[in-house]
């Protein structure tokens, strides 16, 4: 039982997350039907599921709201800010109670019947929903509601359902599907059992059970699809819609009778429950001869014709992984990334053709077991971009300001750990955006600006890393109001020269802001200092460009991984060190001359003058004995080429990252550690933090 809650659960938080992104869109475009559809399928799965799972307070809730949307798609009712907002509140209650279906919470419990009491407000009186009854008449339709005769028509649906044989297993009850499709309706349900060729291969575990089902509804058929969108993977599903069948209902049933409804009623639309109805099993039995007028298949005698085979031959494109095991299948991949290293040192020491031959197969099948581990845990950025939709819809009305929110690049994708560390700085950075950045409406119009301010998240990859950007075009950073700031806190003096953005670098100081006055939303000087933290413990980095009233950018560039990287592994003093291969250019050798005394630290390299950071020095190690050349491998660092100096090069290397112990927690150039193969250790260089640092000591030797 535990298991199916479970199962349960992660389903809910799927369509309650598409839910929410289709109500914000709905919001922007009201009269976009393929939304509200949306809006209504979602919820109607989601009622189904709790049914199913016998959560009737969800279900029964959902059902309420469901009918809301239901009268909005048929016309009966408008759209509104109040809908909405009930919605959205909604959705937030959801978000709680399936986790406390029977509102064992006395605050979720008080919450759940001020909804229910809320909604009722647009469905009827004291909860009553007035749903127009339909009866027959004829070929027409009669609204008993006020006696006219309309043109609207039932629809009959055929539905053949067969369930893999091992349906059981993953919790789920065909049952429970069948009687969810009675409820669109009227129905019937004909099942049928498979012959068992032998007892002794007899699984009672297993489903021998497949169904032929009629339906009377006047839902649409992807109302019917959504019925099986949890086994449509792990079945064979038909849906087919039926002729029109009238109903004479002073006839016995016959080839004669079933001639005459052919010849009276050819291209209208009509029930063959209504058939069954009235002549009961005999009907069911004779519906053969039906099938030879009226030229349409109905019984299971002519599934090859609805293309049943082709549906068995349908190919699962997808299954649900539980993240635990994604997580260990990472693991092992690493512990064989480590296990192939050592298995390439053993063949150098020992020189066998047969080995050499081995160790490369394995070298590439590892590689491409770790790409295609690296392809299943990486998940679209999209799936944050909905949560921050809902933040800037709420805040824009805290704040009193007009605002859109557009997003690009929902497709690119990041690795799932990197992904849940992300969401909270990007949650802080996008609220000062929209407290700090965006002006007022009224204020906007005056310096001809648009009302409505714009707040931008765009994703996109470079290499092998992702960028983020966070735009908006509002009244931008006053880099003077920031030095003046920073010279006030003491972190810099009034004669420093500096540039923009290390100005700018100064927001993400601890208990640094500008805001003049404190509110509920920012300005506490809390916060920036924390994203920072964060995007660096990422391995990221994050740069602000600003100008005032135009807008501000912020850039996050991430890794797209964290667990396993290519390397080029390097000695200096003896000491093994990793330096990320994706910020690697070039590399030099250089006379250590070069490097001695050099005023301007700057080489010319490539007739390009570089800066160069001589690590030896930095570390504290006297000067390398037995050789007068050192390596100089130029790494990116943002939009600049700096060297560092090594010893040697030792090659490239699959480095898997771990964690490193307490002595060296304070040592912020070393982000991680690996095992080499002859089980030492290598430290993996942070290049962007070694740069920031050296930077900050050439600005305290030069005060």
């Amino acid at each position: 039982m535990d298991e199916m809650k479970e199962t349960y659960i992660q389903e809910a938080n799927e369509l309650l997350e598409n839910l929410e992104s289709s109500l914000l869109s709905l919001e922007n475009n009201p009269n976009d039907k393929s939304n509200i559809e949306q809006v209504f399928r979602v919820m109607h799965t989601l009622k189904g599921n709790s049914s199913m799972f016998g959560l009737s307070k969800i279900a029964e809730f959902v059902h309420d709201l469901e009918t809301i949307y239901d009268k909005i798609r048929q016309g009966e009712m408008q759209l509104s800010k109040d809908i909405l907002n009930v919605t959205l509140a909604s959705f937030d209650h959801l978000n709680l109670i399936i986790f406390d279906s029977e509102l064992l919470n006395e605050t979720n419990k008080e919450n759940h019947f001020n909804l229910i009491s809320e909604i009722n407000k647009f469905i009827g009186k004291d909860g009553e929903v007035f749903i127009k009854e339909i009866e027959f008449e004829g070929n027409s339709v009669v609204n008993s509601e006020n006696g006219e005769i309309t043109k609207e028509t039932l629809r009959t649906i055929y539905i053949y359902f067969e369930p893999n044989e091992s349906i059981f297993l993953d919790g789920s009850n065909p049952l429970f599907l069948i009687a969810e499709l009675a409820s669109l309706g009227k129905s019937i349900v004909v099942p049928h059992f498979k012959s068992v060729e032998s007892i002794d291969n007899f699984t009672p575990t297993n489903c021998f059970t497949y169904w032929d089902i009629y339906l009377e509804t006047n839902v649409s058929k992807e109302d019917i699809e959504d019925v099986f969108v949890f086994v449509e993977g792990n079945s064979v599903i038909e849906i087919l819609e039926i002729p029109f069948i009238e109903l004479i209902t002073n006839s016995s049933f016959n080839e004669e009778v079933a001639s005459t409804i052919y010849r009276d009623v050819k291209t209208d639309i009509n029930s063959i429950l209504l058939l069954a109805e009235k002549f009961g099993e005999k009907a069911i039995n004779e519906v053969e001869i039906v099938e030879e007028i009226i030229e349409v298949p109905i019984t299971k005698t002519i599934e090859n014709s609805i293309g049943k085979t082709d549906a068995k031959d349908k190919v699962v494109s997808s299954i649900r992984v539980a993240s635990d095991k994604l997580d260990e299948l990472m693991n092992l991949v690493s512990e064989l990334v480590t296990t192939q290293a050592s298995l390439t040192l053993y063949n150098e020491k020992n020189e066998t053709p047969e080995l050499e031959i081995i160790s490369e197969n394995i070298e590439k099948l590892s590689r491409r077991l770790r790409d295609i581990a690296f392809g299943m845990t990486l998940v679209p950025i999209n799936n944050m971009f909905s949560r921050f939709q809902r933040l800037v819809r709420d805040m824009s009305d805290a704040l009193g300001k007009e605002i859109q929110f557009v997003t690009e690049g929902g497709e690119t994708e990041l690795d799932k750990s990197i992904i849940e560390t992300l969401t909270d700085p990007l949650m802080h950075i996008i609220r000062n955006s929209l407290d700090h950045g965006l002006e007022k409406a009224e204020d906007r119009e005056r310096i001809g600006k648009p009302r409505k301010g714009t707040v931008k998240l765009k994703a996109f990859y470079s290499g092998i890393s992702v960028y983020i950007q966070i735009i908006d075009d509002g009244k931008g950073i006053d880099v003077e109001a920031v030095r003046s700031k920073a010279i006030s806190k003491g972190f810099i003096k009034e004669e420093d020269v500096l540039t923009d953005k290390e100005i700018f670098d100064y927001i993400f100081y601890p208990g640094f802001s500008t805001a003049a006055v404190v509110t509920d939303i920012s300005g506490r000087g809390v916060g920036m200092d924390v994203v920072k933290r964060n995007i660096t413990d990422l391995k990221g980095s994050i740069i602000v460009e600003s100008k005032v009233n135009i807008g501000t950018t912020l850039t996050i560039k991430l890794p797209l991984s964290l667990s396993i990287i290519d390397g080029l592994l390097v000695d200096i003093q003896n000491v093994n060190y990793i330096i990320p291969l994706s910020v690697v250019n070039k590399c030099y050798e250089v006379e250590n001359s070069q490097m001695m005394d050099n005023f301007n630290k700057l080489l010319i390299l490539d007739e390009k003058q570089i800066p160069f950071i001589n690590i030896r020095k930095e570390f504290g190690y006297k000067k390398m004995s037995g050789s007068d050349k050192s390596q100089i491998i130029v790494v990116s660092d943002g939009e600049q080429e700096v060297g560092i100096s090594v010893d040697y090069i030792v090659g490239e290397y699959q480095a898997v990252v771990k964690p490193i112990g307490k002595y060296y927690r304070n040592q912020d150039f070393i982000s991680g550690a690996t095992i080499l193969g002859d089980g030492s250790i290598a430290l993996v260089m942070d290049t962007h933090k070694i740069v920031d640092l050296y930077t900050e000591h050439v600005k305290l030797e030069a005060k």
